[in-house]
């Protein structure tokens, strides 16, 4: 019970840590979205009378102990261009972004994880070369760049798919946003699952079931793979938590009606609170994942153990 307990006050003070630095960085952001709300041709009266409805005119301690009482009972505010609770308008994106969040992180941990195992299988071969060679460029290779080339590839040169935007389930649009956001993670799951693999087929326990004559791919995928799953779901998991809070670039690129696509419209138009929900709706996803892994990694070293 006090290590439950000692955990909760925990998390309790990295989600107000980080409640707290993202109300201060959207504080600080230079200009006045009250000009910006007001329009061009406002004159100063319209101007005091949004910051007063806006309580723009507080001290950075009233607005965010305000905001801090607003949280707790799930409000995050209304949108200051809608008018909408911004809780609303993440839930609203929120499936879009989950779809694609789904899709890559199913790319991600299929391509991820059979080619690190050839590449083991291959050590020191031309396919653990190869292999290598292209995760090190997934790897290296911003993923707005990946975006532009799958785009120039496949929609300008061979016409394959649309370059843009959601046309209800129609799957060729979910495929070029989907491969792109799963491309550096393909990479570090080659690596992590080609590295484990190789530790654990050196190990004795896979040796004792190699002179027993099972055949390699019962190896594998029965004795062998159960013990490197646990760092390859931790990346997998991860990187999901990263596309859950708003896979930006690619949203942008691909005009991804997403909560990415929602945070770079709210920038541009200076929407405080729909730029702080959104921000701290990343957050609690990557708090609540880190939770669930470190309960999952506990599970796999009793069940080990």
């Amino acid at each position: 019970m006090i290590r439950i307990a000692r955990r909760i006050v925990y998390l309790f003070l990295i989600i107000m840590g980080a409640v707290f630095i993202v109300h201060l960085l959207v504080y600080i952001i230079p200009g006045d979205p009250a000009i910006m709300l007001a329009g061009e041709y406002a004159d100063g009266g319209d101007i005091a009378r949004i910051r007063e409805e806006l309580s723009l005119n507080d001290s950075f301690w009233i607005r965010y102990f305000a905001y801090v009482s607003r949280l707790i009972s799930l409000d995050m505010g209304n949108s200051v261009y809608s008018g909408l609770p911004v809780l609303d308008i993440i839930l609203d994106r929120l499936p879009n972004t989950l779809l694609l969040a789904c899709m890559a992180m199913v790319i991600a941990g299929f391509l991820g994880i059979i080619a690190g195992i050839f590449a083991a299988l291959h050590k020191g071969k031309l396919m653990d070369s190869i292999i290598l060679s292209i995760s090190s460029v997934f790897v290296s290779t911003p993923i707005f760049v990946t975006c532009f080339l799958l785009t120039l590839v496949f929609s300008y040169y061979f016409n394959l798919l649309p370059p843009s935007g959601m046309s209800g389930m129609n799957p060729a649009h979910f495929i070029l946003p989907s491969c792109a956001l799963a491309s550096r993670s393909i990479a570090l799951i080659v690596r992590i699952t080609r590295n484990e693999l190789i530790k654990v087929m050196n190990s004795d326990y896979i040796r004792t079931v190699q002179a027993m004559g099972f055949p390699q791919y019962r190896i594998v995928f029965v004795f062998a793979l159960k013990n490197i799953i646990v760092p390859v779901l931790t990346i997998i998991l991860l990187d999901f938590g990263a596309y859950l809070g708003g896979a930006v670039v690619t949203e942008s690129v691909f005009s991804w009606p997403g909560i990415g696509k929602l945070l770079i419209v709210a920038v541009g138009k200076r929407d405080i609170p729909v730029i702080q929900g959104v921000i701290l709706f990343g957050t609690f996803i990557f708090i609540a994942l880190g939770f669930l892994i470190e309960l999952f990694q506990g599970l796999i070293i009793k069940q080990n153990d």
